[in-house]
């Protein structure tokens, strides 16, 4: 990470390519109207400056977004490596003006860590543990420090001490892009491959800085050390933006994701709700015309729920609707659908089940419903009972919701022959008496 003195310049053999100090900026932009090899100023003091300020201003904005988002874990930790690079980089444009120890060593150091820590910061964030990544960043980190300080104060080496972070930078990333390679679960695979891709290619670039440091001429200062050295720092600003810029991507995604779910769900008893329902349905009514696979709706209602309002409030009418919710979900198969469709009035979707097998689990979740006592503090103890309707899907029906209007039909027979009972209202022939299963009658 170094840059050429003033007045001076390196060429790029084969390129044609000029790296120079010192330009005005009428002079850089002269080779554009001139049609002569383009002048790249690239000063390393002026390049550490700026991933300076990008490191404090993106890591001052991770610790931002981590506090008005606490559930993200890992984006402070990024925020905490963004500063450590940034403070490296005030180090390393010092050198000169500070001690070397702060300038070579503390400041190296710092970058490492820096980096060290946005990757933790990531594999924190997408739940990702590497195995033996601990004690092997450790050990390269004091590593380096060991190499810095005997090249630097005991037999002074520029060329080695560049070798020596080289490398070392190179492994950190490589860890950091193993982690992610070996982590399957990250559901935007695009922000996956931009990560491991950005590690990797920085891998890439520090290997060929190490190799290249033994057929270039060794620096005089370290401040010069060429172009190569330059674009390292312009590596670490890609570092910067993409890794925080892909973590809030991965952030927004999720956020996302649960305000989807959220606006599916139903606050009272956590159900899905009626357009979470609908999605469900025509999944499965497009399945059903595929495959003609049946599937059954059952609607029901609870008996009398109007009075346990009116006697009790409506804090234990809310109480005795969650109950009942949680009643159906326990009695019902893992990929059945029971969602809350208004009032005390829910649904429930059973892919693979006809008539018959719809009015058994109706049959079943009347009975443990009639079964149940709720007992709410010490003054309320209640018996419900609810009344069922059942359709299932028949290959005239044009959209699903045929089957959900003969439910809703078959339900409103149950509550007109008495409630608490199980109805299905015959498809085939409309002609045909409802089937029904009527047990004693048990009141609120």
């Amino acid at each position: 990470m170094q840059s050429f003195g003033k007045g001076t310049s390196n060429k790029l053999h084969g390129a044609g390519l000029t790296a120079t100090m010192g330009l005005s900026g009428a002079q850089a932009l002269l080779p554009f109207f001139t049609g002569k090899p383009m002048a790249i100023q690239l000063d390393f003091r002026t390049l550490s400056l700026t991933l300076m300020l990008f490191s404090l201003v993106f890591g001052l904005g991770m610790f931002a977004y981590s506090r008005e988002h606490t559930k993200f874990s890992g984006i402070r930790t990024m925020g905490a490596g963004y500063f450590l690079i940034g403070g490296g980089c005030v180090l390393l444009g010092l050198r000169h003006v500070i001690y070397d120890f702060l300038s070579i060593v503390i400041a190296n150091i710092a970058i490492i860590m820096g980096v060290v820590l946005i990757y933790r910061g990531l594999f924190r964030f997408l739940g990702i543990t590497l195995r033996h990544e601990r004690w092997l960043s450790t050990t390269l980190v004091v590593l380096l420090a060991a190499l810095l300080y005997f090249y630097t104060f005991h037999i002074p080496d520029i060329n080695i001490r560049i070798q020596a972070f080289s490398m070392v930078c190179a492994a950190i990333c490589v860890i950091g892009a193993s982690g992610l390679l070996k982590h399957r679960d990250i559901r935007n695979r695009m922000v996956a491959k931009m990560l491991i891709a950005m590690f990797l290619l920085m891998s890439s670039l520090f290997i060929f800085r190490f190799f290249w440091s033994f057929y270039a001429i060794p620096p005089q200062d370290f401040m010069r050390a060429g172009l190569l050295s330059a674009l390292t720092i312009i590596a670490g600003e890609l570092l910067v933006i993409l890794s925080s810029f892909c973590t809030i991507w991965m952030a927004s995604d999720e956020l996302q994701d649960e305000l989807s779910e959220i606006a599916r769900i139903d606050p009272l008893t956590g159900l899905y709700n009626r357009r979470a329902f609908d999605e469900c349905c025509d999944i499965e009514f497009s399945r059903a015309q595929r495959s003609g696979a049946p599937f059954a709706i059952i609607m029901c209602d609870l008996d009398h729920f109007k009075n346990v309002n009116d006697e009790y409030g409506h804090h234990v009418g809310d109480e005795v609707l969650r109950r009942f919710a949680n009643t159906l979900t326990e009695h019902i198969r893992k990929h059945d659908v029971v969602a809350r469709f208004g009032g005390e009035e829910f649904v429930l979707l059973l892919p693979g089940k006809d008539t018959e097998q719809g009015l058994e689990v109706a049959e079943k979740l009347r009975a443990k419903t009639a079964d149940t006592q709720i007992t709410i503090g010490d003054d309320v103890c209640l018996t419900l009972s609810a009344s069922f309707g059942v359709a299932h899907y028949d290959s005239r029906d044009r959209e699903w919701s045929a089957v959900l209007h003969r439910a809703d039909n078959a339900l409103y027979a149950a509550k007109k022959q008495g409630r608490n009972r199980v109805v299905d209202l015959a498809t085939k022939n409309p002609g045909e008496e409802c089937l029904s299963r009527t047990p004693s009658v048990i009141r609120i």
